[in-house]
């Protein structure tokens, strides 16, 4: 237990103290004092022109890349933005068009149902029913235009 709570004391005092960081500050360090000098010189310079603003802004990012950027070698300084990455948008393709759907076809027509009918008056050959037709007896069946038809109650249904 003991020589646990040393390693990670001595691991604490070395991370604090910035042993294992990754050097100092940069800007406090000789090249960017240099550099920030350098500039301030080519601030104050007492000539006009397009010259003197070509000096100032090479003195500038000399200045920049000194203090906050990479350091000759392209060694990495902390603080220092990553450079900026170029990410491609990705590829959209359409897909094809579908193809066309077959014409609308028309509904078959409705299957008529044929509705039973009413029958009104019988006599001893045979019965007339509500659309006037004559449907005549033959044994305990009563035949229409087209075949027997089925007796309930009062309705009659034939073929």
């Amino acid at each position: 237990m003991r020589p646990r709570l040393i390693t990670a004391l001595a691991l604490f005092v070395c991370t604090a103290n910035g042993v294992w960081a990754q050097g100092g500050d940069p800007l406090k360090s000789p090249e960017c004092k240099a550099a920030l000098d350098e500039l301030e010189r080519r601030v104050e310079e007492k000539t006009e022109g397009a010259a003197r603003a070509q000096r100032v802004a090479s003195a500038r990012r000399f200045a920049a890349t000194a203090c906050l950027g990479r350091s000759e070698g392209n060694a990495r300084r902390s603080g220092a933005p990553d450079p900026p990455q170029v990410v491609r948008p990705p590829v959209i393709t359409a897909l094809p068009p579908a193809p066309p759907l077959p014409g609308m076809v028309a509904p078959p027509p409705p299957v008529p149902i044929p509705r039973p009918t009413v029958i009104t008056t019988c006599d001893p050959a045979g019965c007339w029913d509500s659309e006037g037709r004559r449907l005549n007896n033959m044994g305990p069946l009563l035949m229409g235009p087209r075949g027997p038809c089925t007796v309930q109650g009062g309705l009659a249904s034939c073929p």
